[in-house]
C-alpha cells in the first residue's frame, strides 16, 4: 500500500491549546506533546502507511482576520499550504469555532460561507494524489462551545452568543458537505470540550478526536 498523505488543517484545538484559564496579561498557554494530540492519535491508529500532516493555528477563522492581528483567516493561508505539502489524498478540516467571536459578528450563515470558501480553494486545486486533480475533503464539525457557566468572564464576552450558534454546525455543515460532495463528520455526537474552560479539548477528548477520525479515514479509502 503506498503512502496517503493528509493534511489536518485547524484551529487550537488542532495546535494542541491545553484547556487552561487563559491569562490575557501574560499570554500563558501550553499545548499537547504530538502524542497526546488528536493528530499524533491519528498517526499512531492509522500506522506506518499514512502520513498525517499537522497546521494548526491557535485562532484561526475560516476566511476572515482579525482587525488587529494578520494570517488568522484560514482561506488567506490555505493554498500555499496545499502547494507546500502536495501531493495530498486528503484534507481534514476542523474549523468555525473562532469565526463565532462576538468581534466578528457572523451568523451562521456566515460560517458556513466562509467554510464553503475553504472548500472551493481545495477543489478548485490539483494538489491531490496525482498532482492532477484536488485532494479527498473530510469536514470534522467540531465538538460544541460547552454552556456558558463554563467560560471565565473573558471568554462570555468572547463568544456571547456562541453557544448556541454551535449547535447549528451539524446542520449547515453536513448541508454543505453534502452539496458539494465532501465526507463529513459529526464530532460533537461524541466528544464534549474540557469543563476547564468550555472551548479546549483535554487528553481524553484528543484521544476520543484522533481515534474516531482514523475510523472515518479507513472507511474512505477501503
Amino acid at each position: 500500500m503506498k503512502e496517503r498523505n493528509i493534511l489536518c488543517y485547524g484551529d487550537s484545538n488542532t495546535w494542541g491549546f491545553v484547556p487552561i484559564i487563559f491569562d490575557y496579561e501574560t499570554n500563558y498557554m501550553a499545548r499537547y506533546s504530538f502524542d497526546k494530540r488528536w493528530t499524533g492519535i491519528l498517526q499512531k491508529e492509522l500506522g506506518n502507511n499514512y502520513r498525517i500532516i499537522e497546521e494548526g493555528l491557535n485562532g484561526r477563522t475560516t476566511n476572515i482576520d482579525y482587525p488587529d492581528v494578520k494570517g488568522r483567516s484560514g482561506t488567506s493561508y490555505l493554498n500555499p499550504c496545499l502547494y507546500s505539502h502536495a501531493p495530498l489524498d486528503l484534507v481534514i478540516i476542523q474549523l468555525g469555532v473562532n469565526d463565532l467571536k462576538t468581534i466578528f459578528n457572523r451568523t451562521i450563515e456566515d460560517i458556513a460561507g466562509g467554510m464553503g470558501k475553504i472548500i472551493e480553494i481545495i477543489q478548485d486545486s490539483n494538489f491531490g494524489a496525482n498532482l492532477k486533480e484536488p485532494p479527498k475533503i473530510l469536514i470534522a464539525s467540531p465538538p460544541l462551545l460547552l454552556n456558558e457557566k463554563y467560560l471565565d468572564e473573558d471568554k462570555k464576552k468572547v463568544f456571547a452568543g456562541g453557544v448556541q450558534k454551535s449547535k447549528r454546525f451539524h446542520e449547515f455543515f453536513s448541508s454543505l458537505a453534502n452539496r458539494k460532495k465532501c465526507f463529513y463528520l459529526d464530532l460533537a455526537k461524541s466528544v464534549k470540550v474540557s469543563e476547564i474552560d468550555g472551548l479546549h479539548l483535554d487528553e481524553r477528548g484528543h484521544e476520543k478526536v484522533g481515534k474516531i477520525v482514523a475510523s472515518k479515514v479507513i472507511s474512505i479509502f477501503k
